[in-house]
């Protein structure tokens, strides 16, 4: 076994909340170079657990700054985002904030204000924006012209998620944390990098009652681009197998992506003109978003690495599309 306990490494990362996700973040730091992470449980006990496996960890973040750690990764439910982001902040620790920042836009913009009355960097999570796949689908988008539409869908079946755990106890579940359009943030955030920031969006939130959750299942957006570009975006936790697929039309052919698989395909009057492949892990995505985040000490920035600014702009339009399915109306997206 790898001994992570080196005691000579320039950066020592904190890593808040050890679920499914913190999990992931401390395995993947802990190989990448010059990097070692320290384990925060929820929970002080399970300390001893990370330790015994020959991680560094520490009963709260006072102990992991004893220990060293100079940044932040918070992995805890997203209820819990603003309580635990703000003590990292007040810590003088830079914070790489899971997605969705918080449950909203009005908590995320304080988060914000916390971060720059602190002087300390604050980002978010959006780790898909690393995929090589979704790189490969940016760059391929000027040989096809102008764009008429966008099609983004994002579909998987929620029990399937964390095997080891009943979903009905987990946050995706809850309606104030969970529900699919903040756990599926990742299209919504891609799809404004990408394509532009929506002024105004259509939004459709159902719940089904197929889980017996009570946040919403499937979710539908829609609005246009400063381009006069439709984009639609479609969510849900009902679906078998998992499915991740962007297709954008253009007036000289269409750019596909497979979000899983990671490959692209350019078209021309529907026949496939180049297919680029990818191996690219999913553990690859988080080391590329980790080394990112780590240069952010030493002013290095990277457009891949989601900024606070654009973590709020994506609870932005979840939030206006909420009202939009409330009121059965396009509904103005709110920017703070």
């Amino acid at each position: 076994m790898t001994n992570h306990m080196t005691l000579n490494d320039p950066v020592r990362i904190a890593v808040v909340g050890t679920g499914s996700i913190g999990t992931r973040h401390m395995n993947v730091l802990s190989e990448v170079a010059g990097v070692t992470p320290i384990a925060v449980p929820r929970r002080p006990e399970r300390a001893d657990e990370w330790m015994s496996q020959g991680f560094l960890a520490a009963k709260n973040l006072e102990g992991a700054m004893d220990m060293g750690a100079s940044m932040c990764i918070v992995a805890t439910n997203t209820a819990d985002h603003l309580e635990d982001g703000r003590k990292a902040l007040d810590l003088g620790l830079d914070v790489l904030m899971e997605k969705p920042m918080t449950p909203n836009a009005q908590e995320a913009q304080l988060l914000n204000s916390h971060a720059m009355a602190n002087g300390r960097s604050l980002h978010v999570g959006c780790v898909m924006r690393f995929g090589e796949g979704l790189e490969r689908f940016r760059n391929a988008l000027p040989e096809i012209g102008q764009l008429h539409w966008v099609r983004i869908e994002a579909q998987s079946y929620l029990p399937d998620w964390r095997p080891q755990r009943s979903y009905l106890e987990t946050y995706s579940s809850r309606p104030v944390e969970g529900g699919v359009l903040l756990d599926l943030i990742h299209e919504v955030d891609y799809a404004g990098w990408i394509f532009g920031w929506p002024a105004a969006v259509q939004g459709r939130l159902k719940n089904t009652g197929r889980l017996g959750i009570f946040a919403e299942e499937i979710v539908e957006l829609d609005w246009e681009t400063a381009a006069d570009c439709m984009v639609s975006v479609c969510l849900d936790y009902l679906s078998k197998p998992p499915h991740r697929f962007m297709r954008a039309c253009g007036e000289d052919g269409t750019v596909e992506l497979d979000g899983y698989a990671g490959t692209v395909w350019i078209k021309k009057d529907g026949l496939p003109v180049r297919e680029i492949k990818s191996d690219q892990t999913r553990n690859d995505t988080f080391s590329a978003q980790a080394r990112a985040f780590v240069r952010t000490a030493d002013g290095g920035e990277d457009s891949r690495l989601a900024s606070a600014k654009e973590g709020i702009k994506a609870l932005a339009v979840c939030d206006a599309a909420r009202r939009a399915s409330n009121n059965r109306r396009e509904e103005a997206v709110e920017y703070p």
